[in-house]
């Protein structure tokens, strides 16, 4: 979502500024299933969806202040979803489901009207740092489809924010901050059904539930960022996030961002206090048009040292990409090309160790999700996700083309699916029902009578919807026929300069 466009100049004066911020209006239409990934406001939902948005920006010597609603209306038409929540662990030794995360794959069973805050803020801004509440997005590291901690994929949530408003010079290189903290919301539909019996499951629908009505989450989080001096264009960068259950956030809870990390240093119980933490680099080949860029994270911190080192894959998630631009002959005309790779699902260490635990599943409280959607990539828990493509742009246009590769939450498939896992008395398994996305993306921007138009077009064609297949059709001793589809999905993104 474009949010940044500069508004119309309006009443400005000596000491002040006013100004209109731009209207900006965001159309998506699901077709099959939802694909809903750095969307804000929007939740995901089959069928016609909506944000519009705008506001009032005013200043006034060192204090800004924002107010930009946005008004949301999804139409959430009924779709198969799975027969049970899908992000609930399987303890196998005792049979029983566990929800891990508040992550709906339905919103409930009507379409939903509301108003956001949106993007907004107010803030008392230094010449370096600056402190302020907002509910505006952040995007925390170097990823440009998806970002290990914090991005744009659910709605932004109020925050106390500390921030440097530049980079703060240093002998040793410039270094950039922020440190916030929060009160996380549940969605309201969290704990969900469980499990249908027969064959085809059908879900039960996702229902209001109130258990968690009213609780919060406890969210503070600390990004920094370092561009040493003596290496022009890299860039590294840590970010770390605590979450527990707790009613406010203090400047206490804040400042145990900069304590120890390791739990036999911090003595702090596991199942009741989750840590995440990221490190990245970034590299600018300024004189090519060209970065490099990856982001490591691991989420439940390590008991020491030796356990850090020796179990890197435990509740690990990682992304790497690149991007590539080239001047062509004719003036203003650029063709670029890109590729990100975001791998969410844990490793082999999920075998032996902590079954429960992964990146994003952790605790009802511990979670870091918001209103049902988690704050990192939207592809989601135990998943992995692969875009690239090639773009064409000029100075009034711009035209794209990628092809993305989505598979859903491998670690469903592989642990918690009764009807993947071969034991006696149950059907045969097809053990290569992985459920994939397979999409072509056709984007196309220009400005249109003062608006800035953005389209796209999205081609997918999935394998194994919800990891479906029916045994009983005719198929080889390996292949079952799975649950396939191919639908279109679109998306419109327009911006007025009022």
């Amino acid at each position: 979502i474009l949010h940044n466009i500069p508004g119309t100049k309006a009443l400005d004066t000596s000491k002040q500024k006013f100004r209109l911020l731009p209207l900006s209006k965001w159309d998506v239409y699901n077709t099959h299933h939802p694909v809903t990934i750095n969307d804000a406001e929007m939740i995901p939902s089959v069928g016609y969806q909506t944000v519009i948005s705008t506001g009032l920006f005013y200043q006034r010597g060192r204090i800004t202040a924002q107010l930009k609603p946005s008004f949301v209306f999804t139409e959430n038409k009924p779709y198969e979803t799975f027969y049970t929540e899908h992000n609930a662990i399987h303890w196998r030794d005792y049979y029983q489901w566990i929800n891990k995360i508040d992550m709906p794959e339905r919103f409930g069973t009507s379409p939903i009207n509301r108003i956001a805050p949106g993007q907004s803020f107010v803030k008392y801004n230094t010449r370096y740092v600056g402190v302020g509440l907002s509910t505006e997005n952040l995007w925390w590291g170097p990823g440009r489809y998806s970002s290990l901690l914090m991005s744009n994929n659910a709605p932004g949530f109020y925050h106390v924010s500390i921030h440097s408003n530049k980079p703060i010079h240093t002998p040793l290189g410039d270094f950039e901050f922020q440190t916030v903290g929060a009160q996380l919301d549940f969605s309201g539909f969290y704990p969900y059904p469980t499990k249908s019996t027969g064959w085809p499951p059908v879900a039960p629908d996702i229902v209001p539930n109130l258990t968690y009505e009213g609780e919060s989450k406890n969210f503070t989080g600390l990004a920094v960022n370092y561009q040493p001096k003596w290496f022009p264009g890299l860039y590294l960068g840590a970010n770390r996030a605590i979450l527990y259950q707790a009613d406010s956030v203090s400047l206490r809870d804040m400042l145990a961002l900069v304590a120890p990390v390791l739990k036999n240093v911090t003595g702090e119980d596991g199942g009741a206090r989750n840590q995440i933490v990221t490190a990245y680099f970034r590299y600018l080949f300024q004189d090519s048009n060209a970065e490099i860029y990856a982001e490591f994270g691991r989420e439940d911190a390590a008991w020491d040292f030796e356990d850090l080192i020796s179990d890197l894959e435990h509740t690990r998630a990682y992304l790497l990409g690149f991007r590539k631009f080239t001047r062509l002959a004719k003036e203003g005309h650029w063709v670029g090309l890109d590729f990100e790779m975001t791998e969410i699902a844990q490793g082999t260490s999920s075998m032996s160790r902590s079954p429960g635990y992964s990146w994003y599943q952790h605790g009802p409280f511990t979670n870091p999700t918001h209103m049902g959607q988690v704050l990192g990539a939207g592809a989601g828990p135990g998943s992995s996700i692969q875009t690239g493509g090639i773009t064409y742009r000029t100075k009034k246009r711009q035209i794209s083309f990628h092809m993305e590769r989505y598979e859903h939450d491998k670690e469903a498939y592989y642990y918690h699916i009764d009807y993947l896992q071969l034991r006696p008395g149950q059907i045969y398994p097809d053990i290569s029902k992985r459920w994939v996305d397979l999409s072509g993306i056709i984007g196309y921007r220009q400005m249109v009578f003062g608006w800035q138009m953005e389209a796209r077009l999205q081609i997918m064609q999935t394998w194994n919807f919800n990891w479906r297949y029916d045994p009983n059709e005719t198929g080889g001793r390996f292949r079952h026929p799975g649950l396939n589809a191919l639908s279109p999905q679109f998306y419109l993104n327009a911006v007025y300069r009022l």
